[in-house]
């Protein structure tokens, strides 16, 4: 696959997936029956399974690991965070808890889109 489309198809799919836990989260938020939808909880694991096939195919593209460039590292890092961060607002009993790793989510989306545009490594 030409290094263009499989890029473009890596940033389609970050975006279709940011979308579906912001999405997820204001259904489990609201208590929207939606939250427990078969689909709903099967379609974001295997956006995820493409979006790391994605990231492997851009790693075999450029011929580089993380270990050996410090943005990719913090690229590592920040996914980590993300899915941690994700996993708490998604799996949380007490609100408040919910809403926090929610916000420290989209924070580390944040940290994420900066280190790939920049290819900066910040920590």
């Amino acid at each position: 696959m030409p290094y263009e489309a499989l890029k473009h198809l890596h940033v389609t799919i970050v975006a279709v997936s940011v979308l579906l836990f912001v999405v997820r989260f204001f259904w489990r938020a609201t208590g929207s029956s939606m939250a427990a939808k078969k689909w709903v909880k099967i379609v974001p694991h295997i956006i995820d399974t493409l979006l790391l096939l994605s990231i492997v195919g851009l790693l075999l593209h450029w011929q580089q690991w993380p270990w050996e460039t410090p943005w990719l590292i913090n690229k590592l890092i920040g996914l980590v965070g993300y899915i941690v961060f994700g996993l708490i607002a998604m799996k949380a009993t007490v609100a408040w808890i919910r809403y926090v790793g929610f916000v420290g989510a989209l924070a580390w989306i944040m940290f994420l889109v900066h280190v790939a545009f920049s290819k900066t490594a910040l920590i």
